[in-house]
This record gives C-alpha cells, structure tokens and sequence, in this order.
C-alpha cells in the first residue's frame, strides 16, 4: 500500500461476497478495482450510481406485515372459532 491509498474495509455475506467475486473474476477484474471504479463514479458525480429501493413485492410484503401488527390476535380454539374468524367483515 503506498501513501495514495487507504484501506477499506466492510463485512459481507459470505455468500454474497463469493457470487459476486466469482462475476468479478469472469469479467476479468478484481474487487479492488471494481471498489475503485464505484468510488471514482461516486467522487466523479455527487451520488450513488444505482438505485435503492424495494421491490413492489417487498413493499407488499412490508404493508402485509403493517396491517397484521394492527389486528388482535385471537386465540381458535375449536372449530366454530376458526368459522367466525373468517366469517368476520
């Protein structure tokens, strides 16, 4: 390492991190450079060079949640609790 660079350092899934060095290795770079290459791209524009954000599935997934957090929890006990739970508006 000379004096013009600093290490960086971050914690990654393993699996994540060995899918993506296996795609970095085919194109033929190495995690460092492609590191680089996003750092320069950041520095170079002012932002991030992707897009952040969720999936409409996950979004549903999230809004799914939201709503039974609100709802009682009933105990069924018997089959006549499980009628009226899903006979109810």
């Amino acid at each position: 390492m000379t004096n013009n660079t600093k290490r960086i350092q971050a914690n990654v899934d393993k699996k994540v991190a060995r899918q993506a060095e296996d795609v970095i290795a085919e194109l033929g770079l190495t995690p460092t450079a492609v590191i680089n290459s996003l750092y320069k791209k950041i520095a170079a524009t002012g932002e991030i060079p992707f897009s952040f954000k969720l999936t409409t599935e996950q979004l549903a997934d999230i809004r799914l949640r939201e709503a039974a957090d609100t709802r009682p929890i009933k105990e069924i006990k018997t089959k006549r609790d499980l009628e009226d739970f899903f006979n109810e508006d």
